[in-house]
């Protein structure tokens, strides 16, 4: 894992106006654009996970008018070991989900960037060229837009709960949330024997180092609880850095959802796992207001099964939701591990979280205490008698 985690820089050397034209009139909507000029720029894009993405920039001459353009540059490189089409870290499955064209017409009320070609290079990489989506209310959502998001995936989701046959591309990802948990064994056994580094200490204080320690052992049990839940397809990845609000012009929006790696079979209620805490543990959502999210988040999922039909009980919802806390607790220590014992860390935390270590890792027990899935998760499955 620990190449995966480094940010990866790709020469863009060999891009000129011939090759870039015809994605810039794809862009425009028009058969004669050429391209005038161009700049890029790297985005930032979290812990990388063997991406480099970057920004196009540039003006385009169409008709005797000067027209601005932009796109996005998303390079996969292939990870060594993540050649498995249903592993949860396939790297090449958003280019395929592109290729087959099931992302052009997704049910509910979520939307892809748009695709305006796919590249496979000679060292192996894929290129994909994406639409540069804009959010139409800006950095900082009102609490009340997170509901929005999720009665849309809700409306995803329960699409594929109530009729709407499975797909049956052979790179969904399978047993996702699972083997992201089991890919951390090796850390978890390394976390057992680094308990005397300051930062591991740090990150484990209070009781969050044992909670960790009983989740694992217990793992085994909350995996199959989610596997007798009602299975749909999930894209697992909709946190705030990955979601735009897209207003549309009959009034209410539509999601665009960028980064489509994980995709794959999932149980009902996991996709608001990223909604809620992956939004939080990025400092797009204040901690505080973390159980108001969830309300709003749950009910606007409720709504959106119910508006594709789905009639089942709420409870299970909740469920899901509580159950996939393992996927953070447990499945992210390989992702976090490497920051708190190599000098230096993979990532720039300050670019990517904006604080420093010690505040990330403060920040992060904060946030497991205030969670507290496994206490709900308990509590819920009591309720139903699972």
């Amino acid at each position: 894992m620990e190449q995966s985690l480094r940010q990866l820089d790709v020469p863009l050397d060999d891009l000129d106006e011939a090759r870039l034209t015809p994605i810039v009139r794809q862009a425009l909507d028009s058969q004669s654009a050429t391209v005038a000029d161009w700049r890029q720029e790297k985005v930032s894009s979290g812990i990388g996970l063997g991406t480099a993405v970057y920004r196009l920039t540039g003006r385009a001459q169409d008709d005797g008018q000067t027209i601005p353009w932009s796109l996005i540059l998303k390079v996969q490189l292939p990870i060594p070991g993540q050649d498995d089409p249903t592993h949860w870290f396939y790297w090449k499955r958003e280019v395929k989900a592109y290729r087959s064209g099931w992302l052009d017409k997704l049910p509910g009320g979520i939307a892809a960037p748009r695709c305006y070609g796919v590249e496979e290079r000679p060292d192996g990489s894929c290129w994909l060229w994406l639409e540069e989506v804009k959010d139409d209310i800006g950095r900082k959502w009102p609490l009340e837009h997170y509901g929005i998001v999720a009665r849309h995936l809700g409306q995803f989701n329960g699409a594929y709960l109530t009729g709407k046959p499975m797909p049956t591309y052979p790179w969904l990802s399978r047993d996702g949330i699972r083997r992201h948990v089991e890919s951390s064994a090796a850390a978890i056994e390394q976390v057992r024997h680094s308990l005397d580094r300051p930062l591991v200490r740090r990150w484990l204080k209070g009781g969050v180092g044992k909670q960790l320690f009983q989740t694992w052992e217990e793992r085994d049990q909350w995996l199959e609880l989610l596997d007798r839940l009602p299975q749909t397809v999930c894209q697992y990845d909709a946190f705030r850095r990955n979601l735009f609000a897209h207003r549309l012009a009959g009034g209410g929006f539509k999601t665009i959802i960028i980064d489509w790696s994980y995709t794959g079979f999932g149980a009902i209620g996991t996709e608001l796992m990223p909604l809620v805490v992956g939004t939080v543990a990025f400092f797009e959502a204040d901690m505080t207001q973390m159980h108001e999210l969830e309300r709003l988040v749950l009910e606007g999922y409720i709504e959106g099964v119910r508006d594709a039909g789905w009639r089942g009980d709420p409870r299970l919802v909740e469920l899901g939701y509580y159950l996939s806390g393992i996927r953070y607790g447990l499945g992210s220590v390989g992702e976090i591990l490497p920051f708190m014992i190599e000098d230096p860390p993979p990532v720039n935390i300050q670019a990517v979280y904006g604080c420093t270590i010690e505040e990330l890792l403060d920040y992060w027990n904060a946030l497991w205490d205030a969670f507290a899935f496994e206490d709900r998760t308990r509590k819920l499955v009591e309720e139903l008698g699972m």
